[in-house]
């Protein structure tokens, strides 16, 4: 039934490539890398254990010039501005230059409890500035580290660990047990947290008309990632490949996707994007380095990578048993014809909602001409 279908909803799809087309990239970069990568605590050919990227830089000294801008908050606020600055840039030069608008870009700013307020678009834009760099800082400083030093002290409940006294603190089997339980819960939490999430299940949720409601978004993709940081848990510990762990997932989900309608195979594979967001990377990849380095393992990277592809799977998963148990309302992940209908039926109710907030501009401007 994919592909068959008017609904505003298959405009989904599009985070889709932008999260896979990446990694044929970087696996072409490796073509070009030797095939024997210096890391940190690796032996250097003269015989030292040293590497460059272990040196510690010495005030005054080559290679001081630029280690202020490694530095908190300078680090932060480069990373922040990069971030914002150069995609604002384009933006404006697309509206400017290539679509001919020279009007002044106003928004409906919210204030809550039914009001708003007409603004320029540069205040907002300075508050977003200024919020991703307190983000940052809040992400390097404080999420990020903490993972680091519970994914490290995390093998102390099924291995011996010298910084932990009386470690093991449980049998091996018990142990790995509460340390996969653990994972799922950070995942699933994590998700909940993450604003990717949030604007992706408000967007289903609107388009559908409540049909997709926004919490059966969230929880189906929650709990896809708890399970993907769970087996990614798995892999670190076990010392498992990633390749015959991921490449079964996407056969699955490729093969949950024939059955599926269009909305459904749209939704949940742009849902794996998610995990690509500013709580759940830096969190999922410093346990995952973490625990690599409690365990001496060789890498504790691809928890994210299965991160990634359960979701896919659950939101499939849970889509089709919803489908097949015929919901009585005919709504719920339903077929083609009673969830999504002809386009027509979308323009009067869902996408007005979404384009609520441009109307005031919109009237706005036209006021604007009016009294030219």
């Amino acid at each position: 039934q994919a592909g068959h279908n008017p609904s505003p909803l298959t405009g989904f799809g599009v985070v889709t490539f932008a999260s896979l087309i990446p990694v044929n990239f970087v696996l072409l970069l490796t073509l070009f890398l030797p095939e024997q990568i210096p890391h940190k605590g690796a032996s250097n050919p003269s015989g030292g254990n040293s590497t460059s990227a272990e040196m510690d830089i010495v005030p005054g000294g080559e290679g001081d010039a630029g280690a202020w801008a490694q530095q908190t908050p300078y680090m932060e606020t480069i990373s922040g501005v990069r971030a914002l600055v150069p995609l604002v840039a384009f933006m404006f030069l697309l509206l400017r230059v290539v679509l001919k608008d020279s009007k002044a870009v106003l928004v409906n700013v919210d204030l809550g409890q039914g009001r708003s307020v007409m603004s320029g678009i540069a205040l907002p834009l300075l508050a977003a500035q200024v919020g991703i760099i307190v983000f940052n800082v809040g992400l390097t400083q404080g999420l990020a580290k903490l993972g680091e030093i519970v994914g490290g002290v995390m093998p102390s409940a099924f291995a011996p660990l010298p910084q932990v006294p009386g470690s093991p603190l449980w049998g091996r089997s018990a142990g790995i047990a509460i340390a996969v339980v653990f994972a799922f819960v950070l995942g699933f939490g994590a998700t909940l947290a993450e604003p990717a999430l949030a604007t992706l299940a408000h967007t289903v949720d609107k388009l559908s008309k409540g049909a997709i409601s926004k919490r059966q978004v969230v929880l189906s993709v929650a709990l896809g990632v708890g399970a993907g940081t769970a087996l990614g848990l798995l892999k670190v510990i076990m010392q498992i490949p990633l390749l015959p762990m991921i490449i079964p997932g996407y056969f699955l989900a490729a093969v949950l996707s024939v059955p599926s309608t269009e909305v459904l195979v749209n939704v949940a594979w742009d849902s794996a994007g998610v995990t690509t967001g500013p709580v759940t990377v830096p969190l999922v990849i410093s346990i995952g380095l973490g625990l690599g380095k409690g365990l001496a393992a060789a890498d504790g990277f691809g928890i994210l990578s299965l991160a990634s592809v359960c979701p896919i799977v659950s939101v499939l998963a849970i889509g089709l048993v919803m489908q097949r148990r015929g919901d009585p309302t005919g709504k719920v992940y339903g077929d083609g014809d009673r969830l999504l209908g002809p386009s027509e039926d979308y323009t009067h109710e869902s996408d007005e909602e979404l384009q609520g907030d441009l109307r005031p501009q919109r009237k706005h401007q036209r006021s604007s001409d009016s009294d030219l």
